[in-house]
C-alpha cells in the first residue's frame, strides 16, 4: 500500500514552492521527513491541505528563508518548541517542528495514533525513500481502524481524545476498542485543556458529514459530559439522537446555498451552519446549567455564536409563523421579521422550516424584504419620536420606544398602514386611556 505514497511526490514535484522546498531541506545539513496526515491522506487518495515536516534539529532558519522566498505567511505555532507553520498563497499549510526525541522512530512513538506514526525521509534517495511505519499504521489504516500509538498517548496530550473523534468521523474509521478504553479511563483530563483548542476540534466533528457519530461518540465515551457538564433532568438520549438525525436529515433536503447571503453565518469557517444548528438541538435536550458561562468561557466561541445558541433555545410562537406564511407586502414581511430578531433567519430556519411550519422560499422572501427595508438594522418607524412626543403632549414619563413597537405591531395586524392612520390610532388610545 506504500505505493499510494507516489501520489504525494507527484503532489510535491509539481508544486513549484514545495519542489523548491524539497530542494533546499535536501541541500541543508539536518535530516527531514514528511511526517504524519499528509502520508496518511496519500495513502487514502485524498486531498492535501497541509504538509508536515519533521527535523532533527531547529527547523526555524529554513522554513523562515523558504518562506520569504515563496512569498508565504510564516508565524510561530509554539516557539519554546520551535514549531513554526509556513500558509501558503493558494491557502496551503506546511508545518516544520524538531523531534521530539532522539530518533525518528522515537518520535512517530510519541505521536497520537498510528496511521498518524508514518514518515518518508527527505534524503538523496527521495522521491523512493524508504517510508517507515514503526507501529502498523499502514496496517490499521486498511482496516480503516483507530490505534492509538501507546498509553501514555491521551496523558500527553488529553486533546487527542477529541481528535480521535474527529478522525472516526472525517476518515469514517473506528476506534479500536483498547483506544477507546483508554478515552473513557482518561477522560477527566480534557479539563487542562485550553478552549480554544476545544472549540476547535468540536466544530471540526459537527462540520463533519458524519456529525451524528461523533455526538454518539463523544457521549460514549462521557466527554460530551466533561466538556458540557452534567446534563439537566429531562436528558434522553434516545430521543435527542432521534431528533438530531431528523434535523440532520432535514438540513441536507432543504439545503442551504444562500446561507453566506442571508447569515451572518457564512462569515464564520469554524462552525458551518449545519453545525450550529445541529448543536442547538444538543443543547436543547441536554440543558446545561449556566450556557452562556459554558459556551464563551470553557468552548470560547465568540459572542456571536453564543449568542445565536442562546436564542435558537426560545421557541418562538407558532402563531408567528403562520403570520410569516400568510403576510403580504415588503414592508408587512420586513416588520414581521424584526419581531423575531435577534436571529429571525436562523430562528425561522431552525424552528420553522426544519420542523415542516415554513418552507424555505417563503422564509428567503422574508428575509430578503427585511434586508431591503431596514436601515441600521430596524425598519423605518412611521412616526418618529417627536411628532409621538407632541401627540402624548411631551409627558416626560413618555415611552417612545414603546408606543413605536406598538404602531409596529398595529400595522403588522392590518389596523393602520400609513402616518395618518398611525396619529389617529394613538389618538385613539389615549382617548380610551383618559375615559
Amino acid at each position: 500500500m506504500f505505493s499510494g505514497i507516489s501520489s504525494l511526490t507527484v503532489f510535491l514535484n509539481q508544486n513549484p514552492e514545495l519542489k523548491l522546498l524539497v530542494s533546499t531541506i535536501l541541500e541543508s545539513d539536518d535530516d527531514f521527513w514528511l511526517v504524519g496526515g499528509c502520508l496518511r491522506n496519500a495513502l487514502l487518495d485524498l486531498h492535501q491541505v497541509d504538509i508536515d515536516i519533521a527535523c532533527s534539529g531547529d527547523p526555524t532558519a529554513l522554513s523562515k528563508g523558504w518562506s520569504a522566498e515563496v512569498s508565504g505567511h510564516w508565524f510561530w505555532l509554539d516557539s519554546n518548541r520551535r514549531q513554526s507553520r509556513v500558509v501558503l498563497q493558494d491557502g496551503l499549510t506546511v508545518d516544520f517542528s524538531p523531534l521530539r526525541a532522539p530518533s525518528i522512530i522515537e518520535d512517530l512513538q510519541l505521536r497520537d495514533f498510528t496511521t498518524n506514526a508514518l514518515a518518508l525521509p527527505l534524503d538523496n534517495s527521495f522521491p523512493d525513500s524508504k517510508p517507515l511505519d514503526p507501529l502498523g499504521g499502514v496496517h490499521h489504516l486498511l482496516k480503516k481502524q483507530l490505534h492509538s500509538c501507546s498509553a501514555q498517548s491521551f496523558t500527553d496530550d488529553p486533546l487527542r481524545m477529541l481528535k480521535g473523534i474527529r478522525h472516526a468521523v472525517t476518515l469514517d474509521f473506528e476506534l479500536s476498542a483498547e483506544t477507546l478504553e483508554q478515552i473513557v479511563s482518561s477522560v477527566n483530563l480534557v479539563v487542562n485543556v485550553a478552549g480554544e483548542r476545544i472549540r476547535d476540534e468540536l466544530a471540526k466533528i459537527l462540520n463533519a458529514e458524519k456529525n451524528v457519530k461523533g455526538l454518539e461518540l463523544l457521549i460514549d465515551t462521557e466527554l460530551l459530559g466533561i466538556l458540557l457538564g452534567p446534563a439537566g433532568d429531562n436528558w434522553d438520549r434516545q430521543a435527542a439522537m432521534v431528533e438530531i438525525k431528523s434535523l440532520n436529515e432535514k438540513i441536507q433536503e432543504v439545503g442551504l446555498t444562500t446561507e453566506k447571503e442571508m447569515s451572518d453565518l457564512g462569515k464564520f469557517e469554524q462552525f458551518s451552519t449545519r453545525a450550529i444548528f445541529i448543536f442547538a438541538r444538543l443543547l436543547e435536550y441536554y440543558a446545561p446549567l449556566n450556557l452562556p458561562t459554558l459556551l464563551h468561557k470553557r468552548l470560547r466561541l465568540s459572542r456571536y455564536l453564543q449568542r445565536l445558541l442562546e436564542e435558537l433555545q426560545k421557541e418562538p410562537a407558532v402563531e408567528l409563523f403562520t403570520l410569516v406564511e400568510t403576510i403580504e407586502g415588503q414592508r408587512l414581511q420586513a416588520l414581521l421579521v424584526e419581531q423575531l430578531n435577534p436571529f429571525a433567519y436562523e430562528k425561522m430556519l431552525f424552528w420553522g422550516v426544519y420542523a415542516n411550519l415554513l418552507t424555505l422560499t417563503r422564509v428567503l422572501e422574508m428575509q430578503k424584504s427585511f434586508t431591503t427595508e431596514q436601515k441600521l438594522g430596524r425598519v423605518p418607524d412611521l412616526l418618529n419620536g417627536r411628532l409621538i412626543s407632541s401627540l402624548l403632549n411631551d409627558s416626560p414619563n413618555t415611552q417612545i420606544g414603546s408606543w413605536q413597537l406598538k404602531l409596529k405591531l398595529a400595522e403588522i395586524n392590518g389596523e393602520i398602514n400609513n402616518v395618518v392612520q398611525a396619529e389617529n390610532w394613538i389618538k385613539s388610545k389615549l382617548l380610551f386611556d383618559n375615559k
